[in-house]
């Protein structure tokens, strides 16, 4: 986390008392061929496809052949990467970003984008293994062993990109106000993580959910330290249901290359 706590430390530091809160939450996704994806995703929330190819566009291949008639909207392929990276802390994509094309508003990315899928076009030599939590398990974990936190996860809004500063066009400066767990209309739950994530405007008890806001920072980060890694090579897949799983990487050394394609299906917000 790049935020600074109420206590003058850094967000996201790792609480060895947490941990039993957190083990076995990490998953290694099960790899399969594209052709049977469809079925693993809906049994586990993750997918891994060895080997499909090195060419990025078999992201929409695949996201028609595991989602079907369920696809409503797809945002575009997004090149991803860089070179001597630090740690990528654990997260869920998703992002308000709109541009006007032409006289009319067009969404480029949405918050509440459902599935999500990466594909490896050029690993890092070292480093950048990939961490997958289930946040189901984590959050059905804090409801029987931690039920302070869980309940303001679910039950107060914070400002889901409350202290991101300078941010880029496009994204409006209206407060997205949101729980880090609820459901949609259909029922299904959605597990959020947010860097930004600050107390609503004029929270009358500011201090006491900023302090709930870097726990849950914390625990995030602990959930993170103790998952299992495991190595996108080039041309796989990872698909992943973006409101159950929490995903991150190591840090690495060289360069990595990493395409990704968020979608919404008729099941989100």
């Amino acid at each position: 986390m790049a935020e600074t706590g109420t206590d003058g430390r850094r967000r996201g530091e790792l609480r060895p008392e947490l941990k039993d809160l957190v083990d076995g939450t990490g998953v290694v996704p099960r790899a399969v061929p594209l052709a049977d994806a469809r079925a693993v995703l809906e049994a586990d929330g993750a997918v891994r496809v060895p080997d499909a190819g090195p060419d990025p566009e078999t992201l929409v291949v695949a996201a028609a052949t595991v989602l079907g008639g369920r696809l409503r909207e797809l945002f575009g392929i997004r090149p991803q990467g860089g070179t001597d990276s630090p740690v990528l802390g654990l997260h869920n994509d998703g992002a308000h970003l709109e541009a006007d094309v032409h006289g009319r508003t067009v969404r480029l990315r949405d918050p509440d984008e459902d599935y999500l899928l990466m594909h490896c076009s050029a690993p890092a030599p070292l480093g950048g293994d990939s961490v997958l939590v289930d946040g189901y398990a984590l959050v059905d974990r804090l409801a029987a062993e931690h039920p302070g936190l869980h309940r303001f996860l679910t039950g107060h809004d914070v400002d889901f990109f409350g202290s991101r500063v300078n941010p880029p066009r496009g994204v409006p400066p209206v407060p997205l106000l949101r729980r880090m767990v609820e459901y949609t209309r259909g029922g299904r739950r959605a597990v959020r993580a947010s860097d930004y994530a600050l107390p609503v405007p004029r929270e009358p008890e500011w201090d006491a959910h900023l302090a709930r806001i870097e726990e849950y920072s914390d625990l995030l980060a602990t959930a993170f330290d103790a998952a299992p890694r495991f190595r996108l090579d080039a041309g796989d897949l990872l698909i992943l249901d973006n409101y159950r799983y929490l995903h991150g990487r190591d840090a690495f050394t060289g360069s990595r290359t990493l395409h990704v394609l968020s979608v919404r299906t008729t099941e989100a917000f």
